[in-house]
């Protein structure tokens, strides 16, 4: 939020989260996304999601017209689409770098 990005809604699958409240933010059904992209100007997707379902939501996100995806699954997605970007992280690598950081300054 202090560089200008808000999060306006999560969605999940799990329906025991259906319409919780996390620091302001609603979490809604995956099944609600579509309505919810017609309604807002959704400008950026974060997926956190199994690597099983990257591809297809990736697909479906981009579907609803989302031109930014920052994809935190362990798949590296690639898309066919020019003017949708993807920025892929790698959690492991900075978990890595973070331990050699950690061992080399403790030397």
């Amino acid at each position: 939020e202090k560089l200008g990005f808000e999060i306006e809604a999560l969605f999940d699958v799990n329906a025991s989260l259906k319409n919780r409240i996390i620091r302001n933010i609603p979490i809604l059904m995956m099944e609600d996304l579509e309505e919810y992209c017609k309604s807002h100007k959704v400008d950026i997707a974060a997926l956190t999601i199994p690597k099983s379902e990257a591809v297809m939501v990736a697909q479906q996100i981009i579907n609803l017209g989302i031109k930014a995806i920052w994809n935190f699954t362990n798949v590296d997605l690639k898309v066919a689409s020019e003017d949708v970007i993807v920025e892929n992280v790698h959690l492991s690598d900075s978990l890595m770098q973070l331990s050699y950081n950690i061992v080399k300054n403790h030397s």
